[in-house]
């Protein structure tokens, strides 16, 4: 009883927190701005965005992340410690880094080149999202290959199954829904990022502002219908986002 009225308490305030801005933007104000394209625009590249930031991650967070769970090599600690450097700095200085590594050689070169613009384009808040989530990534998908026991893959090995084969049919399978968590972590959290953005891509309305970029861009031009308009979608997103978590992650309680 006396944790749960800390539960409740905690509710009451997110609970009042929300409440307070619906009425203060008003539903009428709402709708006015839910009608309008550009809040759709904004959502639709926020998720899109996001979703290739994901499978980018994804796509080298699962290999880093199982060689962290399943191996022992020199300078482990030193590896990983560099790896969770994004998590740690703020994503500010995140920006001002890739900023500083777009605009000298060789990517300077190669990105002019190839014709790939990320300063204003959606391709530099793709790379923006990428590199603050990536660690996140591979930290949680290294927990989700530590929750699998390597006994299933040694004695499928001793069976004559290969590295790659015991990888895709017995870890990838028996992690699955730890792996599907993770997904949905840091497509939530590439959804949310826009201070790296701020400084490595830069604000231009319609073209780069996703939603959390958007609240900031609008906040500062005095919009605050939009700003508050847009924060209640970001708010929405980390719901689904964190339910979704919760019901695959499945539970732990004393009975």
């Amino acid at each position: 009883m006396f944790f749960s009225a800390f539960v409740v308490i905690i509710l009451a305030g997110i609970g009042f927190l929300l409440t307070t801005n619906v009425l203060f933007l008003g539903l009428s104000d709402f709708m006015y701005y839910l009608q309008k394209s550009r809040t759709w625009i904004n959502i639709a590249t926020t998720i899109w965005t996001a979703s290739i930031a994901t499978v980018l991650s994804m796509f080298v967070g699962i290999p880093v992340g199982y060689m962290l769970a399943r191996y022992k090599f020199p300078c482990q600690k030193f590896m990983e410690t560099l790896i969770d450097l994004p998590v740690m700095v703020p994503p500010a200085a995140v920006g001002i880094f890739l900023l500083g590594l777009f605009k000298t050689f060789p990517l300077s070169s190669a990105t002019s080149i190839l014709g790939i613009k990320v300063d204003h384009a959606l391709s530099g808040v793709i790379v923006a999202q990428f590199t603050v989530t990536v660690s996140f990534c591979i930290r949680l998908t290294m927990a989700s290959f530590k929750t699998v026991s390597p006994r299933y893959e040694y004695v499928g090995r001793s069976l004559g199954a290969s590295l790659p084969y015991a990888f895709f049919k017995i870890s990838l399978p028996l992690a699955k829904n730890s792996l599907i968590v993770a997904l949905i972590i840091v497509w939530a959290r590439a959804c949310a990022e826009w201070e790296s953005l701020m400084l490595f891509v830069g604000g231009i309305q319609g073209r780069t502002d996703v939603m959390p970029f958007a609240v900031y861009l609008d906040f500062v031009g005095g919009k605050l219908g939009w700003a508050l308009t847009t924060s209640m979608f970001c708010v929405l997103i980390a719901i689904v986002s964190m339910y979704a978590v919760h019901r695959i992650g499945g539970k732990a309680h004393v009975r």
